[in-house]
C-alpha cells in the first residue's frame, strides 16, 4: 500500500526469476506505470500478451492505463471503449479511465457520458462513508490507482475534470 520502493524491488526480483511468466510480467508492467515508468512497462505488457495469447481481460486494462500514462489517450480510449461498451455500469473504474482519456482528447460529450456511467455505478458498490458523494468517488478512484508521481495523479484528475467530474 504505497510502499513503492519495496514493491519495485520485489516485482523486479519476481520478473528476474521468472522472465517468461506472463502473469508476473503484466503485474510488473502495470507497476512500472504506477511507479512513473510507463515507457518501461509498455514493452512488458506487450510481451505478457504475446506470452499468453489467451490472456484475461485485465491485461488489456493494465495496457490501457499504461498508454494513458504515456499520454497516448486515443489508444487507451479505444481499448477501454471495446472493453466497456457493452456494459459500462459493470466496470466503473475502467469507464472512468476512459472518461479521462476522452476528456484529454477533447471528446467532451462522450467523456461526460462515461463520467456519468461512473457516477451511476459507484453507489451500487460503495462501501465507504454513506454520506460520500461524487467528489469522494473521484478521490477514491484516483487514490486507488496507486500512482507514485503527483503529475500522473494530476493528469488523471485533469482528464476526469474535463469529463465533467468533480475533482
Amino acid at each position: 500500500m504505497r510502499d513503492f520502493d519495496r514493491a519495485a524491488r520485489h516485482l523486479e526480483l519476481a520478473r528476474d526469476m521468472n522472465p517468461n511468466d506472463a502473469q508476473i510480467l503484466i503485474g510488473w508492467a502495470w507497476a512500472q506505470g504506477c511507479l512513473g515508468n510507463p515507457e518501461r512497462g509498455l514493452p512488458g505488457a506487450e510481451l505478457a500478451m504475446r506470452l499468453n495469447p489467451r490472456y484475461p481481460r485485465y491485461y488489456e486494462l493494465f495496457l490501457s492505463r499504461i498508454l494513458f500514462l504515456l499520454r497516448r489517450y486515443e489508444e487507451a480510449a479505444a481499448i477501454l471503449k471495446r472493453l466497456t461498451a457493452g456494459s459500462p455500469l459493470d466496470h466503473p473504474r475502467d469507464v472512468a479511465w476512459r472518461a479521462a482519456a476522452l476528456g484529454h482528447l477533447g471528446r467532451t460529450e462522450e467523456a461526460r457520458r462515461c463520467g456519468e456511467y461512473f457516477l451511476e455505478a459507484i453507489p451500487r458498490r460503495w462501501r465507504g462513508d454513506p454520506a460520500a458523494g461524487r467528489a469522494e468517488y473521484v478521490d477514491w478512484l484516483v487514490d486507488g490507482s496507486y500512482l507514485r508521481r503527483t503529475e500522473d495523479e494530476a493528469c488523471l484528475r485533469e482528464g476526469l475534470r474535463l469529463a465533467g467530474l468533480p475533482v
